[in-house]
């Protein structure tokens, strides 16, 4: 037979056990609830099969968040396109103290700078399991275009590029539609044309001309070998190191005089452009004159003058040859009678100092010259 007073210690247990497993769950979970967070924002224009609300959010393979929020965008932001409303809708819940101590404006300042950087959100499976997360990586050298967005996102932003797995799809998508696109008969037709090439290739080679050709290949490849092995040698060599410092040293100097030469540059196009005009006009002048039709009647007439020039010419010429014929005769007969003329030289110097003394005794004693010698001196008179 029960007792009351079992029921109510069976009933104190049961309420004082469920006070104590609210209490567990709420200091356990008391964490989480006054645990600050940061939000970020992403959209996908892919499936997203296999990412669920809570998994991780790592960056370079550490865990900074988890997924907080899966959804369209139509339901987030009714003003998108179309189009746009097709996108998944991802939030993330990120920790801060990772970063170090930053507030929620120096957090969304330093997203923005990277995703500048190339900073994108990519769905990365967990190995075989299908299970993805949220993986933020640096692809600042991926071409592909980020997805439009037309409204201002609450969060911070960071634009999404396709999965591997979803570029590995598409891939064989494409193939499997060119290889649809390839009939059995053109296969049939290139495997035909390919056995005529590759038996062509080997009559060929039987041929003394094809074993010639193997010889010569052979040798390309063993020269081939050599240059390398060369060209290894002297990248080994130290002194290959210092040749790209120096050459980013030339370029910098090439770049620093093209600079301190710039005004100078562009002085010299423009003096040459001026040049280029005055050229025109110069031209422009010489084709008027040319068209003009005095200047034909000039030129009608230029060429009787220059006929009679070089008939003048010609003449000039024979009268050179007649003088310089008189001179050979003239030198020969100057020749001839170098001895001759030599004694004449000689008394004609004889006759010219006889001369210059009888000038010279005729101011002296001009009656000398007329009457005979000069007196001679008196003596004077002894006793």
């Amino acid at each position: 037979m029960v007792r009351k007073q079992d029921y109510l210690k069976l009933g104190t247990f049961i309420i004082v056990g469920t006070f104590l497993l609210v209490a567990v769950i709420v200091i356990l979970g008391a964490g989480e609830f006054f645990k600050t967070t940061y939000t970020i924002e992403s959209y996908f224009d892919d499936s997203v099969n296999g990412l669920e609300v809570g998994s991780p959010v790592k960056l370079r393979g550490v865990s900074i968040g988890r997924v907080a929020t899966i959804d369209f965008v139509l339901n987030m932001y009714p003003d998108a396109t179309q189009h746009e409303r097709r996108y998944v809708y991802i939030e993330c819940e990120i920790k801060p103290d990772i970063f170090g101590d930053i507030d929620e404006d120096q957090f969304k300042e330093m997203v923005t700078q990277e995703v500048k950087n190339g900073l994108r959100v990519r769905p990365t499976s967990l190995g075989l399991t299908g299970q993805l997360f949220i993986n933020l990586t640096y692809n600042a050298d991926d071409t592909s275009e980020l997805l439009p967005v037309d409204w201002t996102p609450a969060h911070c932003y960071i634009p999404s590029i396709p999965s591997t797995m979803s570029r590995i799809e598409a891939a064989m998508t494409t193939i499997s539609q060119t290889l649809s696109g390839i009939s059995q008969e053109d296969i049939k037709s290139i495997i035909s044309d390919v056995k005529s090439i590759v038996g062509a290739i080997d009559d060929f080679m039987k041929t003394e001309g094809g074993k010639e050709a193997g010889k010569k290949v052979l040798s390309i490849l063993e020269e081939t070998r050599g240059i390398l092995a060369r060209t290894n040698k002297l990248l080994a060599d130290p002194a290959t190191e210092t040749i790209i410092p120096q050459t980013a040293q030339t370029i910098a100097g090439v770049n620093r005089i093209i600079a301190a030469s710039e005004e100078d540059v562009v002085a010299t196009v423009k003096e040459a452009r001026q040049a280029m005009a005055s050229f025109r006009k110069a031209s422009d002048v010489l084709a008027k004159n040319l068209a003009d039709p005095r200047m034909d009647k000039a030129m009608s007439k230029l060429a009787p003058a220059l006929e009679d020039i070089g008939k003048a010419s010609r003449g000039m010429a024979a009268a050179v040859s007649k003088i310089h014929v008189l001179v050979n005769r003239v030198n020969s007969l100057t020749a001839s009678e170098e001895a001759n003329i030599h004694a004449i030289l000689e008394d004609t110097r004889e006759i010219m100092n006889n001369i210059n003394e009888l000038t010279h005794d005729a101011k002296r004693y001009p009656s000398g010259v007329f009457f005979g010698s000069p007196p001679s001196p008196a003596q004077p008179a002894t006793d």
